[in-house]
């Protein structure tokens, strides 16, 4: 199996992966205008519920007044029963996507679960790692003419996860993925009777953090998704299927067609022996454990097809797979543009052309974004990251743009399509993911940056009429998850590490940060000898978890926003166990009916 046979070193204990840390570190404050927009907000709720009407809505605007799928907040005041209890009282879609994410290697010690819609973060801090169908439901499109179905929308009698990519487009080039995987082959989209060989070339896109919740939220910002998604197909309620819904793990799932129990791509850290390190260490796929499709049938036709990834982080090369890492690969194009501006691949297993580095355009793009929001200073919508950090200009729409020169730029230089072996592209827009994370999906920024990239799909697909032919292409166009609504609206407590951390400490007379080897929002990797040495067991760290409640939980000298103030004896957590125990959870859960 892929991945057994370690060729790369790993990390020195103590180092940690790319930039994962300081998602959830922020101080719980409420910026002015998240205050002013939720006050609006509540101020509109409760007009509506005097009047029963709904409000008009302007075109662009976001669609109703409550965030997409997330149900009004339960009011408990105590936990189901204990750490066990309560964990084995988990709704069951949820515990099977939890369960569907733990590898027993490389999980947590500990796996937490917010009571919904709680999540990790602050209230100008958000994200989306969790098992909640408001994060776990995503889009899928395929779209090619002679290729795939013009069905428009698909319903399957079955669930339908990210899992079923990767068979998907194993049995559009014509080959199989080994071993048994919970993926299955979507059929039902695929041109069956009179369908010719193979597509010249498929691209394969994710718009990162462009979930269903998203695109409901700005139903007239993607008219081109809904374009292929009418003319060709576009399957409906597919989740993600794993939880945490975190973009490493989903991009394994994609090009696998496996879970991160059987992939081992579990989150942005990794447990390897005694130490945490990054999923890809030193940008080597040596942990993904997998064969990705990439991988299998690119070695079918004897390494001739041509395969290439751009990204932005190397947590997307689940898609493309292993290049020459895996005994009988290829260099194939996987390569990145990091936080720092700086062009990188893994030179031992993947190549980079020197040209896509200097592929022109930036500086132009940059120009148009700052006027195309009407006015030329500098700024996209008032917001200063055009002229700032390389990291702050990959959050703008400049980026989405120049992305696709590159791709466009490497498949004619390499000549994708110029053959009858299938090719296949892959490509992350991570703008979606990174917009919302700065700003809320409910915010006008993420709208823009939606519509910017579906005319990026335009663009795409208008290259490779030209480029590859007309009914010679296929493209598949999903999302990794959704992303978390502004906390206010949802009736969500953000959940900051910090006073959680510490009240464990103070609780049991150990420092957290010494017994934590890393953390993950719900995911904790304990140093077992701080743990022993401190007299505890995770049991321990379960049961004070799962007992939490949102007044332990406010930081020293911050406000608790009004609507909060009636539930400060709410537990902030739906499920808190020893990963371990996720076996004996399940066969319990099993027990229920």
């Amino acid at each position: 199996m892929v991945g057994r046979d370690r060729r790369i070193t790993p990390r020195a204990k103590g180092t940690t992966p790319e930039n994962h840390k300081g998602a959830c570190c922020g101080r719980n404050r409420l910026p002015a205008r998240r205050l002013v927009a939720s006050i609006a907000v509540l101020g509109l709720l409760a007009l509506s519920a005097c009047t029963n009407d709904e409000p008009e809505r302007r075109s662009g605007e976001p669609s109703g007044t409550n965030a997409d799928g997330v149900p009004p907040v339960e009011r408990v005041t105590e936990p189901v029963g204990d750490w066990f209890e309560s964990s084995c009282a988990l709704d069951k879609d949820l515990l099977r996507r939890v369960r569907a994410g733990i590898h027993p290697e490389r999980s947590p010690d500990i796996t937490v679960v917010p009571r919904e819609p709680n999540y990790f973060g602050g209230f100008s801090v958000y994200t989306h790692s969790g098992p909640w169908d408001y994060v776990q439901r995503v889009p899928l499109a395929l779209y090619g003419p002679g290729f795939i179905k013009s069905s428009g929308e698909v319903k399957l009698d079955r669930l339908v996860t990210l899992a079923d990519v990767a068979p998907t487009l194993a049995e559009l080039v014509g080959t199989q993925l080994p071993g048994k995987l919970p993926g299955r082959a979507i059929t039902e989209a695929l041109v069956d009777e009179g369908r010719r060989a193979q597509p010249k070339v498929i691209v394969q896109l994710v718009w990162d953090g462009g979930g269903t919740n998203v695109l409901e939220q700005w139903p007239n910002a993607w008219p081109n998704l809904k374009r292929i998604m009418a003319e060709g197909t576009s399957i409906q309620d597919v989740e993600v299927g794993s939880s945490p819904s975190v973009t490493p793990a989903v991009h394994a799932t994609i090009g696998t067609g496996a879970f991160p129990k059987q992939h081992e791509i579990v989150d942005i850290p990794v447990r390897d022996g005694d130490d945490v390190i990054g999923s890809y260490p030193g940008r080597s796929p040596s942990i993904l454990a997998l064969p990705t499709v990439a991988d299998v049938y690119d070695q079918q036709v004897g390494n001739e097809a041509e395969v290439g990834l751009f990204s932005y982080k190397s947590w997307h090369w689940g898609l493309a797979g292993h290049g020459s890492y895996i005994e009988g690969g290829d260099k194939d194009i996987v390569f990145l543009n990091s936080m720092e501006g700086q062009w990188q691949t893994n030179p031992n297993y993947y190549s980079m052309p020197d040209y896509a580095t200097r592929v022109p355009g930036l500086p132009e793009y940059t120009e148009q974004i700052d006027r195309d929001d009407g006015r030329a200073d500098g700024l996209w919508m008032k917001n200063d990251v055009l002229e700032t950090s390389p990291a702050d200009l990959r959050d703008s729409p400049a980026w989405a743009l120049y992305q696709t020169d590159i791709a466009t730029e490497i498949m004619e230089r390499e000549g994708f399509g110029d053959d009858d072996i299938t090719d296949l592209f892959f490509m992350n827009y991570k703008q979606p993911d990174g917009i919302g994370h700065r700003y809320n999906m409910l915010e006008p920024e993420v709208r823009e940056i939606v519509r910017y990239t579906d005319a990026e799909l335009e663009r795409l697909m208008s290259w490779l009429d030209s480029n590859v032919g007309k009914r010679e292409w296929v493209i598949m166009v999903t999302a990794d998850h959704g992303q978390g609504p502004d906390p206010l609206r949802s009736g969500a407590w953000p959940i900051q590490k910090r006073p959680l951390l510490d009240a464990l400490g103070r609780k049991f007379d150990v420092n957290p940060d010494a017994l934590f080897q890393d953390e993950r929002p719900g995911a904790y990797w304990v140093d077992r000898e701080v743990l022993e040495e401190a007299g505890m067991t995770l049991e321990d760290i379960a049961a004070f978890m799962n007992n939490y409640r949102l007044e332990d939980n406010a930081l020293d000298g911050d406000d608790i926003p009004k609507p909060y103030r009636d539930r400060l004896r709410e537990p902030l957590f739906s499920a808190a166990f020893p990963t371990s125990a996720i076996g004996r959870i399940w066969n319990c859960a099993g027990r229920r009916g």
